[in-house]
């Protein structure tokens, strides 16, 4: 038999769900695969996929918000938005776009 806690059991209060910190993944465009993941519509953006072989495979796993590239919080961009800035990024000389993603609760 399972007992059931009540909500306001003072038990309760030592637990905090402490939120996944953010990684940040540089990335690289391969002429031929691109960035290799494909973004959600949602926002954030979710990563629904990567490809295999790709250049985002081992560093973006499908259902990671992209939260961050460079310094620019994307949270509440559309799915627009991000892409503008990591092709943007990709093509200037300088520092690979660098995107901070967390899993998705």
């Amino acid at each position: 038999m399972t007992q059931a806690i009540p909500f306001d059991d003072p038990r309760l209060e030592s637990y905090q769900i402490v939120p996944p910190a953010p990684r940040s993944v540089e990335m690289r465009r391969d002429p031929v695969l691109g960035f290799g993941f494909v973004a959600g519509s949602e926002k954030p953006v979710v990563v629904r996929s990567v490809t295999p072989g790709g250049p985002s495979e081992g560093k973006l796993i499908p259902g990671d918000q992209i939260v961050m590239i460079n310094d620019e919080p994307v949270s509440a961009a559309p799915r627009e938005r991000v892409i503008d800035l990591v092709r943007c990024v990709a093509h200037s000389p300088g520092p690979r776009p660098a995107v901070k993603a967390i899993p998705q609760p």
